[in-house]
């Protein structure tokens, strides 16, 4: 079980995008979607899918590389972001 376990660790990336889209729609339900960020929303999916592109072994390298770019962007935007607001 370790084995496998170790070998597909890149599903956890994959099981991230709709633990967050359901995180996100439950959060948004309380304010009948009236007060949704957007572009938050969509940061962070692209920075999650980002995030499984670069751990999954089986995309070629081309790939890998643009999702650690995006990553990477992702990051400093993220940080930026929770530092507005604070």
């Amino acid at each position: 079980m370790g084995n496998w376990l170790e070998s597909h660790a890149w599903l956890a990336g994959w099981l991230a995008l709709p633990v967050a889209i359901t995180i996100g729609v439950i959060q948004n339900v309380k304010t009948k979607f009236e007060q949704v960020n957007w572009g938050r929303s969509l940061i962070y999916l692209a920075f999650l899918t980002s995030l499984a592109v670069a751990f999954t072994p089986t995309f070629d390298e081309s790939a890998r590389s643009e999702a650690r770019y995006i990553i990477a962007v992702g990051i400093g935007v993220l940080i930026v972001d929770v530092g507005r607001n604070r």
